[in-house]
């Protein structure tokens, strides 16, 4: 009976998406299509010591050559066990994670022999992605594979879901319920994308061209250089009391660039009230758009994403101080981190607890414990700072430092109320990250130490008796069962380069 069902399932699909010529066949998509199990435990971010229960999630993969599939970053967080499932075959097999790029949200993964041994084939790229007409998107569920129309609404440039780069996505009208876990998208037989999201019938997929990127940017090795973007904060220029103010003549043309952000390809190249006329020899309008090849009118960020690498000289063109300039630019990719609150963490939460007092970074995975409505229940002062001081990292700031909770003690009697405070100095040192507080906890104001809060919280500071601190830890974490007074930053935070410091 099933094979019956799915026998009548496939001669659907064929009839639905014919072949475009009587003698091509119709794409083996059960070739080239697996599914993953992928295993996962995230870290409870109100006790980061400690992982919440194993859960699974089951995406989709395609193969792209003889031993890889490709499939989205974000598919694979917090992983600790990956199985790739060639459905309708009897074995399984644990893929090899080889590559991930956070800045594009691809992930690259080698096979083992027990799943080449299976008669995967892999697919060809499209060389170009089309900006209208009816795609394919392929997945295997309950054993049975769909394929659903998928129809191009437009391409447009926007941030990738894992990093602050933006770059071209397809937008597209799907028949597929529930997609956007990495489901490969085809036209006829050439792999045109790969769904990162979907809201309701709404999905986006990253095009072949981002995909081709990635594939041919990374050598072995667990992280990629990324892919560059601007990273200044801009605005359109339609006013032309604006323009003329600023010495341009004639019809406004350019974007108005307010802030440029540390460690950005903006950084060291441009400054505020700069505008920017084309990037490597490409005109920008007044609304930031340029014209690409093949998909039309679209966001300039297009330009760095597709042509560029991080390293690279890019040549642009702005009008500064009423003079028109010819600048390079130092292509540069905009990992989460580089934010001073990121919006999404690829490792486990560094922490410190001193005296029963738990400190860890403020972040986006942190904010998200208050809920779906996260953005209006967390507390506002920590919510301001995610939307108004995310860009505003430098070299010396780098997070910002929370007391998140208390763990109640004697010793700490008085302050165990407290929780979501922001940490500006402690023993008269700045604190700028994690780091900072166990060089600052060695040096006490006298027998004293003195954290000072930020002007929001609902005092100025906290005073704790230095020489007993140590031993009234160790005591707090052996009655709370906490197996480590704190934990170190897995992946060090990237140098973002450029002299700028973050210019307003």
């Amino acid at each position: 009976m099933k094979h019956l069902l799915r026998a009548t399932f496939l001669g659907l699909a064929a009839a639905a998406f014919p072949a475009a010529a009587a003698d091509e066949p119709r794409p083996n998509y059960e070739a080239s299509v697996v599914g993953l199990n992928v295993t996962f435990q995230t870290w409870n971010e109100d006790r980061p010591w400690e992982k919440l229960k194993p859960e699974t999630r089951r995406v989709a993969a395609v193969m792209v050559d003889a031993r890889h599939i490709l499939t989205t970053a974000d598919s694979l967080n917090d992983a600790t066990f990956i199985q790739v499932v060639a459905f309708g075959r009897s074995r399984a097999g644990e893929p090899h994670v080889e590559r991930i790029d956070r800045s594009v949200n691809l992930a690259l993964l080698s096979l083992g022999d027990a799943v080449i041994g299976l008669g995967l084939k892999p697919v060809e790229l499209i060389a170009k992605t089309p900006a209208s007409g009816t795609l394919r998107t392929v997945r295997w569920r309950s054993q049975q594979l769909e394929v659903a129309a998928s129809r191009i609404i437009r391409i447009d440039v926007d941030k990738s879901l894992t990093s602050n780069v933006y770059h071209a996505m397809l937008r597209m009208r799907t028949d597929l319920a529930g997609g956007g876990w990495a489901e490969p998208v085809f036209s006829g037989d050439r792999l045109a994308g790969l769904t990162m999201s979907q809201s309701n019938d709404e999905s986006r997929a990253i095009p072949s061209e981002m995909v081709r990127v990635f594939l041919a940017s990374g050598s072995s090795g667990e992280s990629t250089p990324g892919v560059p973007t601007l990273g200044a904060y801009w605005q359109v220029n339609r006013d032309s009391s604006v323009s003329r103010f600023l010495g341009q003549d004639g019809e406004p043309k350019g974007i108005l660039i307010r802030q440029v952000a540390w460690g950005t390809t903006a950084c060291g190249g441009l400054k505020p009230r700069d505008l920017l006329l084309e990037i490597a020899g490409e005109a920008i309008d007044a609304e930031g758009y340029y014209q690409h090849p093949w998909f039309g009118r679209i966001g300039f960020d297009e330009i760095l994403a597709e042509r560029y690498r991080p390293g690279d000289r890019v040549p642009a063109k702005v009008l500064r101080d009423g003079r028109e300039l010819d600048i390079v630019l130092t292509a540069r990719s905009s990992p989460a981190s580089l934010r001073l609150v990121p919006s999404t963490r690829g490792d486990a939460p560094p922490y410190v607890i001193a005296g029963g007092l738990v400190f860890r970074e403020l972040d986006g995975p942190y904010l998200r414990t208050w809920g779906k409505e996260w953005d209006k229940d967390a507390p506002s002062h920590l919510i301001a700072r995610y939307h108004f001081d995310a860009d505003a990292q430098t070299e010396s700031r780098r997070r910002n430092v929370i007391l998140s909770s208390v763990l109640p003690a004697p010793f700490n009697v008085g302050y165990q109320d407290l929780h979501d405070v922001v940490i500006e100095r402690v023993n008269g040192r700045a604190i700028g990250r994690i780091e900072d507080l166990a060089e600052a906890f060695r040096h006490p104001v006298g027998d004293f130490h003195v954290i000072e809060l930020s002007p929001e919280a609902p005092r100025d500071e906290i005073v704790l008796d230095a020489p007993a601190m140590d031993a009234a830890t160790a005591k707090i974490l052996e009655e709370y069962q906490v197996p480590a007074p704190s934990r170190a930053r897995e992946d060090s935070l990237p140098n973002g380069g450029g002299d700028c410091e973050g210019e307003y």
